[in-house]
């Protein structure tokens, strides 16, 4: 038999034959295995539940000359293996192509992807405008629908058709308040 370092040096294809010893089990029976059926075990079942999915780049290696394809870090994860749902990128995503809904829909020009609590739809913005009129009060407390976000502009307009500033404070997602020096009536403006 000849020294295993005897053997020349070459990149493995799937299809070469690897010998192992399988453990825990009478004798210890040796057996081949091909470098596919090992690539396979690795990806489905290391990693627990987590799949980091394998990214390759080829290389030219500075000694022989030879491409050999290499396997770096990856930014891409998959939440489970097999059955997972989610694919989490650690990083930027650059798209070169379309981005398209759960409907296979790419949207029109200014619209935007909202969720549809199952998936997501391409939509427009809703602009509208929440109007909350007031009289003769020092603090306003205001509750919003939402719809225009956790922080939406906020303009007060007194009942000369001035705008008037007070301090504001955003209570939670849905309420805020106006708190001003005097008392003011007028129409607290939301969008």
């Amino acid at each position: 038999m000849a020294i295993i370092y005897t053997y020349p040096i070459s990149p493995p294809v799937g299809t070469d034959l690897l010998v192992g010893t399988r453990s825990g089990v009478p004798r210890n029976p040796t057996r081949n295995f091909s470098v596919d059926q090992l690539a396979v075990y690795i990806i489905d079942n290391l990693n627990g539940t987590n799949l980091t999915v394998p990214i390759f780049f080829d290389t030219v290696n500075p000694t022989t000359g030879l491409v050999e394809t290499t396997l770096v870090d990856s930014i891409l994860t998959q939440n489970a293996n097999p059955g997972g749902t989610t694919l989490t990128i650690a990083g930027n995503l650059y798209i070169t192509g379309t981005l398209r809904d759960s409907t296979n829909k790419t949207g029109l020009q200014g619209q935007v992807l909202k969720s549809t609590v199952t998936g997501t739809e391409w939509g427009n913005v809703n602009s509208t405008t929440e109007v909350i009129p007031f009289n003769n009060v020092t603090t306003i407390t205001a509750t919003h629908t939402g719809a225009l976000g956790t922080f939406p502009s906020i303009t007060v307009v007194n009942n000369n058709n001035i705008v008037v500033y007070g301090e504001i404070a955003y209570v939670s997602t849905t309420q805020l308040t106006v708190t001003f020096a005097s008392a003011q009536t007028g129409t607290l403006y939301l969008n």
